[in-house]
């Protein structure tokens, strides 16, 4: 008797397995058009300008992907819920790749019908989440489920704004800003949840047995600071106001990386990730501030910071620890992702600081080479993990 392929099934068992390894091999694909378009190579048919089409796709595609996985695979284990799986994880990913067809064939498509499409991922995430974070093991975390819900709205303004131009709606390029700035905060928020638990296993590891906890008061400062740089980004974006603000939150995001457990701990690569994600939000945080307050510096230095840097960083952490975690792991990350982890410093590296200082050697240097450098850091995570994910967990274990 012939059994199933270890496959079958196994990558619909939880939802970090089909949407971390859609998102990593995504990662690269969303950048085509628009550095197809950048170095004159080739244009794709769209109804979007390449430069907001790659925004959308990075955040509502890419980043979507990788927060869908993290959801939902953390809110079963917080809030006590059975978490999606099988068919009902597969209505979900078939939604995700919906919208991403959508986009890529939008200019010959029914405008409405690609925001349709886009829309009922984001809303059907949001009803799953929502229910869970409102029982009685959930509600402390609550807050994840209202930065959610306001990512949404972000999402929805970004489409009316597209189809109603003249509607006084902010512009495409603020709203996606506003939706890494809203992406910012969840990491911001979910690092509270998941960093003790990682920084204690790197402590172990490194032979370290004292005790160590961070400072509920440093979170919360740096989650309100955050958000109200969000909101004043918002509605002000460029305003000297909204840079002090900004400036606030990066001291306030510094202040908090002081007591972290540096030393022999942070030798262990997945706190390692962690550490780097947050001192590149510190970064990007007084980039936007000073060009907020000065003209000498450009304000897309510090938003690649945050995107590229904060994001791109943290999601591949998360992929990693997840991706380890969940499947009956230790945390011993492949040696795969120390070179991942290089590449995806210079990507970030080269899209802050080559504009900033070589200007005149912006397609090459901080476009084509981040290009391939993003592309191999993605890569090595599928080559490390891609295995992990479609197959069961060795110990038997369910998820």
């Amino acid at each position: 008797m012939t059994s199933n392929p270890p496959w079958q099934g196994a990558w619909l068992a939880y939802g970090f397995r089909p949407f971390f390894l859609l998102a990593a091999a995504y990662a690269p694909l969303a950048l085509v058009p628009w550095v197809g378009a950048l170095l004159q190579q080739f244009v794709l048919p769209m109804s979007l300008s390449p430069l907001v089409w790659h925004g959308h796709e990075m955040l509502f595609g890419f980043a979507f992907a990788a927060l869908a996985g993290f959801l939902l695979t953390a809110i079963p284990s917080w809030a006590g819920v059975r978490p999606l799986t099988g068919a009902g994880l597969a209505s979900l990913v078939g939604l995700w790749l919906l919208g991403r067809v959508s986009f890529w064939f939008g200019a010959s498509l029914p405008v409405l019908l690609v925001v349709a499409l886009n829309l009922m991922f984001s809303l059907a995430l949001l009803a799953w989440v929502l229910p869970s974070l409102l029982l009685p093991r959930g509600r402390r975390h609550l807050s994840l489920a209202a930065v959610l819900g306001a990512m949404v709205m972000v999402q929805a303004a970004f489409y009316g704004a597209w189809l109603a131009p003249a509607a006084g709606l902010p512009a495409p390029a603020t709203l996606l800003n506003t939706g890494v700035n809203l992406m910012v905060l969840m990491v911001v928020l979910t690092l509270s949840r998941i960093l003790p638990v990682v920084t204690q296993a790197a402590r172990r590891d490194a032979g370290l047995l004292s005790p160590w906890r961070l400072s509920p008061a440093r979170a919360h400062l740096a989650a309100v600071t955050l958000g109200l740089f969000v909101l004043a980004d918002l509605w002000a974006p460029g305003h000297p106001v909204t840079g002090w603000l900004a400036l606030a939150a990066a001291a306030a995001q510094a202040d908090r990386l002081s007591e972290w457990s540096w030393g022999r701990a942070m030798a262990r690569l997945y706190l390692l990730l962690l550490t780097l994600a947050y001192l590149w939000l510190v970064a990007g945080l007084v980039l936007v501030g000073l060009a907020a307050l000065s003209d000498a510096w450009p304000a897309y230095a510090g938003r690649h910071a945050l995107s590229v840097g904060t994001l791109g960083t943290s999601i591949l952490a998360v992929f990693c620890i997840a991706g380890l975690r969940h499947t009956g792991r230790p945390l011993r990350l492949p040696r795969l992702l120390w070179p991942a982890l290089l590449t995806l410093v210079a990507t970030a590296a080269l899209r802050t600081l080559v504009p900033l200082w070589l200007p005149e050697y912006y397609l090459v240097a901080a476009v084509a080479l981040p290009f391939l450098l993003w592309t191999a850091t993605f890569a090595c995570y599928l080559v490390g993990y891609g295995r992990m994910l479609v197959t069961a967990r060795p110990d038997g274990l369910p998820g």
